[in-house]
């Protein structure tokens, strides 16, 4: 019987895993080249684990640049793996009994650990990765945008950022308005340090890459460098856009490596594929998209908004829930992916999904493409 076994070597960005097996004991060994992100991650796993499910830290070594850290493999027993995998599976073969299982065991963990953490503290003393260091002067907002870089929307459309305030934009029939410079600064004004949120202890990038359920050992939750104490409208709407947008088509469509282990992910779910077609006529810029994530998905979006954040939005007296999301739903769209870099329609679906957000009398259903109308959108 062999001491020691390392196999399914895979990488993600800089980072890279793989499974091992020491002397009986199954492991999932993780190397990053960036010490500090590391000793984030384990920082993050240890002010989660009492709330949720982890997998235990075994330990860590540093050699040369790069931080090896040990974590129990999951699952330890029975079979098991992500919520994305069950999604793709109701999505492929119907039904949602176990989807639906899985999801009764994810939220009930939150509702504990939400009941237990909640409080309001300024936005410096919360996890501020995602957001509020992405929004600061040299973030990622900077560095995407601050160039004026032209955004492609088709092969004859090409808009800067900043020339979106002059022009009349119409989405799927709809009059909106863009003011970048001025989503840009609201955007910081709302994620400023200083400003108090509304936060809790959660794993704080809840994408269903990173929550796993087994029927034997229930859910359980991977990546923890944003664990901690997190602004709750930063956790729901990294959730909800994933699930609408990012989980459903641009995460499969630009890091297809990351379903290496989930091929089924990238298999076609039944949903036509985005599209999108933006024409520019004087100062009118008009984009008719058609995108709506699977009917799985969406189902995973109302049960998660339904249970998880109207529930939460009601107890703290919070009413214009879309409102409370925006400035983070704005952040998910503009500071994931660069615009200025993706193919023409993912530009253009991505500046109409934009223009949606920030317009205040678009319903949060039809933002999630939970409406009907939304769902079941044509191209015109």
């Amino acid at each position: 019987m062999a001491v020691l076994s390392i196999t399914r070597h895979r990488r993600y960005t800089r980072n890279h895993t793989w499974h091992a097996d020491i002397a009986g004991r199954p492991l999932f060994l993780k190397a990053s080249p960036d010490p500090a992100e590391a000793r984030a991650e384990h920082a993050g796993h240890a002010r989660i684990r009492a709330l949720y499910p982890v997998p235990r830290l075994h330990g860590a070594l540093r050699i040369g640049p790069w931080m090896l850290t040990a974590y129990e493999r999951w699952p330890p027993a029975g079979t098991g793996g992500l919520l994305l995998d069950e999604i793709t599976s109701a999505d492929q073969y119907g039904g949602t009994a176990r989807l639906d299982a899985c999801v009764d065991a994810v939220f009930a963990c939150y509702h504990t650990a939400i009941g237990q953490t909640l409080r309001l503290a300024p936005a410096r003393e919360t996890v501020t990765k995602l957001y509020s260091d992405r929004a600061t002067p040299g973030g990622r907002l900077d560095a995407y945008y601050q160039s004026d870089r032209p955004w492609c929307l088709s092969d004859t459309v090409r808009v800067r950022p900043s020339e979106l305030s002059a022009l009349r934009l119409t989405v799927n029939g709809k009059d909106h308005a863009v003011d970048f410079a001025t989503v840009l600064t609201w955007c910081r004004a709302h994620l400023d340090p200083g400003r108090l949120v509304w936060a809790a202890v959660t794993q704080g990038d809840p994408t269903d890459l990173n929550i796993g359920w087994s029927p034997a050992s229930g859910p359980v939750w991977f990546d923890y460098d944003t664990g901690g104490l997190n602004a709750l409208p930063g956790e729901f709407a990294c959730f909800l856009l994933y699930q609408r947008l990012h989980g459903a088509w641009l995460t499969p469509r630009y890091n297809p490596a990351a379903f290496r282990d989930h091929p089924g992910a990238l298999a076609p779910t039944g949903s036509p594929p985005p599209a999108a077609h933006a024409t520019l006529r004087s100062s009118s810029l008009t984009i008719n998209y058609r995108h709506a994530p699977s009917a799985t998905r969406r189902h995973v979006i109302r049960r998660y908004l339904d249970e998880i954040v109207l529930p939460t939005a009601s107890r703290l007296g919070i009413n214009g829930v879309a409102q409370w999301l925006r400035p983070y739903l704005v952040m998910r769209l503009l500071a994931v992916y660069d615009l200025a870099t993706l193919q023409p329609a993912d530009t253009a679906l991505s500046l109409a999904l934009l223009a949606q957000v920030i317009d205040p009398v678009t319903p949060l259903t039809s933002i999630l493409s939970l409406d009907r109308s939304a769902a079941t959108n044509s191209l015109r």
